[in-house]
């Protein structure tokens, strides 16, 4: 599977509401993020200030019935994640989209699909599977979390033993990024499990195995009993990357992890 899908020729980039990527975040988020996973991604820019609704007919892609009052961010931001998508999945020749139910947590794919969609500080993207091939796919993108705004939301974010590593960290620099990772880990797992188990859970019913020698890679553990197969002491592998002032994560499940 190729793990990088450009946004769609007939798709007006560069013009107003979207603009490509540059090459050199493209391959990196290829390269050290994908690398050999069966995943392709697709990502873009997008600016809310030039966001019109229109743009959803101009991309080829329906404005849910229950957006219809919604604000301008949300709007685009939905809409910048679904091109995502739609590009992902026409590089494999499917014309479906997903879709989202108002009472559901997470978008419904095509049949034999899976992903997972992200979108912060003007910058969305997809990642998507076959469900063959994988049996969860979670991805998260957030902007470095700032060193004050840091102080008030570790205790909401982090257990009792991350919290001691995070209060170890001299820098507050430094505080603020490690959190911003572990928060967008959690965001990942959970938008890898709910779709599974259909059941919500918490930042606190997660926990990360952190190495210091491999900040990029570590592992996360369910303190909680979600299902049969995935109950409290699962262990999963989580990828992350810093780019840009933004922290990046990515959870995968092989199809026999949860199953």
């Amino acid at each position: 599977m190729q793990p990088l899908a450009a946004l769609s020729p007939s798709a007006p980039v560069g013009e107003s509401f979207i603009s490509p990527l540059p090459a050199q975040l493209l391959n990196a988020l290829s390269q050290q993020l994908i690398g050999r996973l069966p995943i392709t991604l697709s990502a873009t820019y997008f600016s809310v200030d030039s966001f019109n609704t229109s743009d959803f007919a101009r991309y080829g892609i329906p404005l849910p019935d229950h957006f219809g009052k919604a604000v301008a961010k949300r709007k685009a931001e939905y809409l910048a994640a679904r091109l995502c998508a739609k590009t992902a999945l026409q590089r494999h020749r499917v014309a479906s989209l997903p879709w989202m139910l108002p009472e559901e947590r997470c978008p419904c794919w095509p049949e034999g699909w899976l992903g997972s969609l992200t979108h912060s500080d003007g910058i969305a993207a997809a990642a998507i599977a076959r469900g063959t091939e994988l049996n969860a796919v979670g991805i998260d993108i957030e902007g470095w979390i700032a060193a004050q705004r840091a102080e008030r939301l570790a205790p909401a974010i982090l257990r009792e033993e991350e919290l001691a590593y995070w209060h170890s960290i001299e820098s507050p620099e430094s505080r603020g990024q490690w959190l911003t990772r572990i928060f967008s880990a959690k965001e990942s797992l959970y938008k890898a499990l709910y779709p599974l188990v259909r059941k919500p859970f918490y930042f606190h019913d997660a926990s990360v195995i952190y190495d210091e020698a491999r900040p990029e890679r570590f592992k996360m553990r369910l303190e909680i009993d979600l299902s049969d197969e995935l109950s409290r002491g699962f262990i999963c592998s989580a990828r992350s990357l810093s780019l840009h002032e933004m922290a990046v994560t990515l959870i995968a499940l092989p199809a026999e992890d949860s199953r």
